[in-house]
């Protein structure tokens, strides 16, 4: 029937919904272009420090300004219904690095094998308030993800207690498919800051943020603030341990998710870097479980 509906929809309404998009990349691109720069496990997580942005000693020096990530994962949990929903996620991620900023642009395959009330947002099933359709299993590209950060306070050092802070702007393009429950269908948009602090070997990292939600026809998502909190381990300059506490608030209905995330970051060289990670889901908000890798690359020095 949602089918039926989209193909009677006037053309100039199509055209319209395809200008706002563009305005909206448009809007994003100009604001981080225009940001000015100096001499610098799924998507709604911050990176583990130091992982995308230069030190500062190493400004002066020639480096890497491209970054290719990739990183399948795989969750299931029932958030607290009698059926089981399996999601595998598989995000490619593109990120020019610059001396103050970096801008990245992210888009996914996902496969959902859930009932019909349950979406993907932020890589991850949500249930909506709609009532629960028959199972089914459907697969295809997900939402596009703008994500740009300025990197305005450096961490001076274990000696201070000042953190580095780095703000963000994020643009989600509803490029999947909302009949099969890959995304909402709807553009959305947020902001927040990260943050990490070391002490030697030792450090502390997260972020806060807020989403506002588009609401698809017949729901009322709920905007979405959220905030993350980890520490970690640098055990020798190529094995970094951490583990991430990380809420949201639930779009729609039920408890807010809540996770609690474990990785291991293996720098295989300079350039190249391997993460495998797991998680548990907390709250009946969150799969019970799910586990990934994430495979980061930077390169070119132009």
């Amino acid at each position: 029937m949602a089918s039926d509906i989209a193909v009677l929809l006037p053309l100039h309404e199509e055209a319209r919904v395809r200008e706002r998009c563009a305005a909206l990349i448009v809007v994003m691109l100009s604001i981080v272009v225009a940001t000015p720069a100096r001499a610098q496990t799924r998507p709604s997580q911050p990176p583990t420090p130091s992982e995308d942005r230069p030190v500062v000693e190493a400004r002066t020096t020639e480096r890497e300004h491209f970054q290719i990530k990739v990183g399948p994962s795989y969750d299931e949990g029932d958030f607290g219904t009698s059926q089981k929903t399996r999601t595998f996620f598989f995000p490619f991620t593109l990120r020019y690095l610059g001396e103050q900023w970096d801008l990245g642009v992210t888009t996914s395959f996902v496969r959902l094998d859930a009932s019909g009330n349950v979406v993907i947002v932020d890589g991850q099933p949500q249930a909506t308030r709609g009532a629960g359709a028959a199972r089914e299993v459907n697969s295809g590209f997900g939402d596009m993800i703008l994500k740009g950060r300025y990197y305005l306070v450096d961490d001076p050092g274990p000696t201070s207690w000042v953190p580095s802070l780095a703000p963000f702007l994020k643009l989600k393009l509803p490029t999947a498919d909302e009949h099969k429950g890959l995304g909402t269908g709807e553009v959305d948009w947020g902001f927040g800051v990260e943050w990490d602090k070391s002490f030697g070997p030792f450090f502390v990292y997260g972020d806060v943020s807020y989403t506002f939600m588009g609401d698809p026809p017949g729901q009322n998502f709920h905007d979405r603030p959220g905030a993350s909190i980890g520490a970690g381990y640098r055990m020798t300059p190529a094995i970094t341990v951490s583990a991430l506490l990380d809420w949201r608030r639930a779009i729609a209905r039920g408890n807010d998710p809540l996770e609690l995330n474990g990785m291991v970051t293996f720098k295989v060289s300079r350039t190249v870097s391997v993460t495998p990670n797991v998680f548990v889901g907390l709250t009946n908000g969150s799969p019970d479980w799910g586990a990934g890798i994430e495979l980061s690359w930077k390169f070119g020095r132009w």
